[in-house]
């Protein structure tokens, strides 16, 4: 089976599998939330993802 879908500028998109899907740590309206903060408030965004990483 072929899974792979062409975007109208002819770009290949091979979209995750449901099993990829159902183990990711954010969903599609999550990840939209997180782009905006990170937009809006850049600073404040990356500087609370550092604090997530093991230093």
């Amino acid at each position: 089976m072929n899974d792979q879908t062409t975007t109208n500028d002819g770009t290949a998109v091979y979209p995750p599998s449901s099993e990829t899907v159902s183990r990711a740590h954010i969903d599609a309206s999550r990840y939209e939330e997180m782009y905006a903060r990170s937009v809006s408030d850049p600073e404040g965004f990356w500087a609370e993802a550092a604090q997530r990483l093991d230093w």
